[in-house]
């Protein structure tokens, strides 16, 4: 699954890349999200090729079906992942494909084609990145004074925590990027007390980040679960190197 998944994410990267040199055109959809061309493409191309796994597919960029409760297994899928970033063409936009069974995440993709960057992770074996014909294994870094947040959705809670816990915060776009100052020990903190993450956008990086060793879980302590009839995920999330995330805890209560 794992090698479907690479291979995916590698076609569907160079086809928005083409696009990425183009004058397109921004649709605003009913959440007031943009998507482009590029989007549709990345989706249309993820879902063709998923259909032959025979696994059900929820995608940020497909209409929900909850006949997806009643399977083992699921992939999700964010075609494009900072769409925000691809119009305004800077790097920091992802394709990103996960695999959950029983409602854990066990596999994850991740190819940052601007970057050429391919991450991926299997549950028990370890986080790699793919990169100038090297593969890397990643690992937690010890350091603990910076901390990712939301550029649009920080609040004033999330200001005070941080200012109690004298980190240094680093506000950033989307999911990937944040993911991305994480694996590569640019960061080493990341909070989100608002309720816009959804399914596709945190499951991603908790097995890569687990499995380099970082502590992901909820603000109640919880082990975060997928797969869910409610696809927003109520009770935010905390990325730690578990050395601040019971202190980030603490604070919050």
């Amino acid at each position: 699954m794992i090698n479907i998944a690479k291979k995916i994410v590698l076609v569907a990267g160079k086809e928005i890349m083409k696009i990425y040199e183009w004058d397109f055109d921004v649709e605003i959809k009913e959440d007031n999200s943009p998507i482009t061309i590029a989007d549709k493409k990345a989706n249309e191309i993820i879902l063709k090729e998923l259909e032959n796994t025979y696994i059900p597919v929820l995608s940020e960029e497909k209409k929900d079906s909850l006949n997806r409760l009643d399977s083992e297994y699921l992939w999700v899928v964010d075609p494009i992942d900072g769409t925000k970033d691809f119009i305004n063409k800077t790097w920091e936009f992802s394709i990103m494909i996960w695999l959950v069974k029983n409602w854990k995440p066990i596999m994850w993709v991740v190819y940052a084609p601007a970057k050429n960057k391919l991450y991926y992770a299997q549950a028990w074996k370890w986080s790699f990145l793919e990169e100038n014909w090297e593969t890397i294994k990643l690992e937690i870094n010890k350091k603990n004074h910076k901390i990712l947040i939301s550029r649009n959705h920080t609040t004033d809670k999330e200001f005070k925590l941080i200012e109690e816990l004298n980190l240094e915060a680093i506000a950033c776009w989307s999911i990937w990027v944040k993911f991305w100052l994480i694996a590569e020990g640019k960061a080493w903190n990341y909070l989100n007390l608002s309720n816009k993450l959804k399914e596709w956008d945190l499951v991603a990086p908790q097995i890569i980040l687990e499995e380099a060793g970082w502590k992901v879980t909820d603000t109640l302590w919880n082990c975060i679960t997928y797969n869910t009839k409610q696809v927003n995920l109520e009770n935010w999330c905390i990325w730690t190197n578990k050395t601040n995330h019971q202190l980030i805890l603490d604070k919050l209560k």
